[in-house]
């Protein structure tokens, strides 16, 4: 019975979008997973042994960034000082780039928690790059489970990398 079912699906998408359509989506497929897998290697054995260990001691209060006053020199009338705020804009585009991308690994690992995929990881590190209440206790529910940590040491074991370690 369920060779007749893959029989009818496969005559199926054979006649509605031909064999060539099919073979190309499996390559396609095949090398975005096999990229997607060396990215996401290579950003794993690039973060600090202690990344996921949380801060127990009591985060300091940050020192507010000071706005850097120049006068524009040039025409006396223009003695208006001019802020320059290369620096918080710059930062600001970097946040808002890790949101993003931050999103995108959370939907894929999402996705790929029904495909192919390392879907826990991938949501792992998507979630490590958005900012939001409650993230820490998001990210050590996932890091708790042992199949998500030992995926992650063995990327970092198999790059000669020291393992992770975890609270």
């Amino acid at each position: 019975m369920l060779k007749e079912y893959y029989n009818n699906i496969a005559t199926y998408l054979t006649e509605t979008f031909g064999a060539n359509f099919i073979l190309l989506t499996m390559l396609l497929t095949t090398a975005a997973s096999v990229v997607y897998f060396i990215v996401i290697s290579y950003l794993i054995t690039q973060l600090d042994t202690r990344y996921f260990v949380r801060n127990k001691m009591v985060r300091k209060k940050r020192p507010s960034k000071k706005i850097i006053v120049k006068k524009i020199s040039g025409d006396k009338a223009s003695k208006t000082p001019h802020l320059t705020l290369m620096n918080s804009s710059v930062s600001l585009v970097v946040n808002i780039a890790k949101i993003i991308v931050g999103v995108f690994l959370l939907v894929c690992g999402v996705v790929m928690l029904v495909l192919p995929g390392q879907g826990l990881i991938t949501i792992v590190i998507g979630l490590s790059l958005i900012p939001f209440p409650g993230k820490n206790k998001i990210e050590q529910k996932l890091l708790s489970r042992k199949s998500v940590r030992s995926s992650l040491n063995w990327i970092r074991i198999k790059a000669n990398k020291a393992p992770f370690i975890f609270d």
